[in-house]
Formats: C-alpha cells, sequence, structure tokens
C-alpha cells in the first residue's frame, strides 16, 4: 500500500477536511475535492435516520461511497463515531472515534481510533427556560450546537439554532406547544468542536499505523497486541499480567511475538494460584 504522491477523497458533509488533511499531511497524500454525498443516509446522531449496521460497517459504507463517486481517487478516508456510556466505566459517557484509510486498487484498509471520556454527549427533557439554558451552558453553547425536539426526543429535531436570543425563543415556542423540550448534543463534527478533537487524535492514530509496515511485505499497521499469561515468580501460574505482544500483518500473514518486559516475574498478588 504505496501512499505518497497518490490521491485521495474525503467523504463528509460536515466540515471534517481541515483536521483529517491536517493530520495526514507528512504521508506525501495529494487530495481531491470532496464529493457531495449526504452522509446523514448512514446514519444520524438524532437518530432519525437509523445506522445500519456497526460503527465499522458504516465507516466502511461511506468510505466506499467515496471511491464509487471519485473515479480518480487511489483512497477514501472517513470518519464514524459512536457515542453512550464508556465501555470500561459504565454509565460515564464516552465518546469512539473511528477514521478508515480504503484502498481502490487492494480492497484493504486501516483504521485509526481515539476511545476518550473527554466528550459533552448528553441530553435532558426540560419543562422551563431555565432549565434549558442551564443545560446549554454546561455543554458549551453556542461554540457547540444543540439539538431541541418535543419531549422525549422522538424528532423532528432543530439543528441550526446559533445563538442565545434565537435558543431561547425556539425554546418558549416548543414549551407552549408541547409543555417541554428535549435538548440534547449536537455530535456533527462541525457543531462539536470537543469531538473534532477526537478525530484529530484518531486521525493521528491512523497516521501512526500506516507508518508502522510489516517487515516482510511493507503492508501498514504492523503493530503488535499485548497478551496476558506472565507466569507467578512464586509458583509458575500463569496470570493476568502481560507477557507478550503479538504483531500479525493483515495482508501476508507474518506472525511475530515479542516478549513484553523479558525477565520479570509476575508479583504473586496477581497469581489466581498463591492469591486465589
Amino acid at each position: 500500500m504505496d501512499i505518497a504522491g497518490r490521491t485521495a477523497v474525503i467523504v463528509t458533509m460536515h466540515g471534517k477536511e481541515p483536521v483529517i488533511e491536517a493530520g495526514l499531511a507528512g504521508l506525501g497524500l495529494r487530495f481531491l475535492p470532496p464529493p457531495v454525498i449526504d452522509t446523514d443516509g448512514f446514519g444520524t446522531f438524532s437518530g432519525e435516520i437509523p445506522r445500519a449496521g456497526s460503527q465499522r460497517d458504516a465507516l466502511l459504507a461511506k468510505a466506499g461511497a467515496g471511491l464509487d463517486a471519485v473515479a480518480g481517487a487511489d483512497f477514501a478516508l472517513a470518519s464514524e463515531g459512536a457515542f453512550g456510556p464508556h465501555p470500561a466505566y459504565g454509565f460515564v459517557p464516552g465518546g469512539r472515534e473511528l477514521v478508515v484509510l480504503l484502498d481502490r486498487s487492494s480492497g484493504q484498509h486501516v483504521i485509526g481510533e481515539d476511545l476518550t471520556l473527554d466528550t459533552n454527549f448528553a441530553s435532558c427533557d426540560v419543562r422551563f427556560l431555565s432549565e434549558a439554558q442551564d443545560f446549554a451552558q454546561r455543554i458549551g453553547f453556542p461554540d457547540h450546537g444543540l439539538l431541541l425536539a418535543p419531549p422525549g426526543g422522538g424528532g423532528p429535531f432543530l439543528k441550526d439554532v446559533r445563538d442565545g436570543a434565537a435558543l431561547d425563543s425556539t425554546i418558549a415556542a416548543l414549551l407552549a406547544a408541547h409543555g417541554g423540550v428535549h435538548l440534547r448534543t449536537d455530535m456533527r463534527a462541525h457543531r462539536n468542536p470537543t469531538r473534532r478533537a477526537s478525530i484529530a487524535r484518531a486521525v493521528a492514530d491512523l497516521a501512526l499505523r500506516l507508518d508502522q509496515r510489516c517487515p516482510d511485505c511493507g503492508f501498514p499497521d504492523w503493530r503488535g497486541v499485548l497478551r496476558a499469561g506472565r507466569r507467578c515468580g512464586w509458583c509458575g501460574t500463569e496470570t493476568q499480567d502481560r507477557a507478550d505482544r503479538l504483531y500479525r500483518c493483515r495482508s501476508c500473514g507474518l506472525e511475530r511475538v515479542e516478549p513484553f518486559d523479558p525477565g520479570r516475574m509476575a508479583d504473586p498478588v496477581h497469581c489466581p494460584s498463591c492469591n486465589p
């Protein structure tokens, strides 16, 4: 997968081009004008258009649409975000951003990722203007966008309220018509600087993966995965302590295992036999 000097198209309708281009500037890609693709068709954060399949499925579908739309592009780049309870911390909100580079000639792809607690993802139902104003302040409005709908959040959503005066008048109208308002953070990239920062970190991870090459075939994403199994220093039983790093090339199948912190034995406090 040679990259330098080849062409790429970024699939977005929400202003992600500057973030992605800046993060990959050192790779030598030539960026083509983005095609007009309604990426909301792959799913919206408001739920009005459900995402078909997984986050990864939507990501690859977006990139594939970019290659279909721009015949001269060697690669397509796309990102897809997902927000909800953080997988490691229960009910604390988190965000997971994926950014893909899809190669037309081989069909191969490389994905960068950012998993973060740094998100303003939130929603609430309110019955008073003051409650709505407090929520807007907490999530960083107007720099961060808001979605507004009747109570319950079933839509339709108002998505382009830009200032405090417009927010107050919109909320007043919804309160008068429905007795309440549903507010939700706008997670679209062009309306959410916190999400754009996550996209930038995912792009940096992608750039690193593209630079890490298989020693045999040169395919990128040669990144080791840490595995448990370090033996206890007292009895020799395998523990959950990290023991080695497994490298596997997705192109040629080469595998290598490198010890992690070689020579060290696991603390018996972590041993299932010595400290059951």
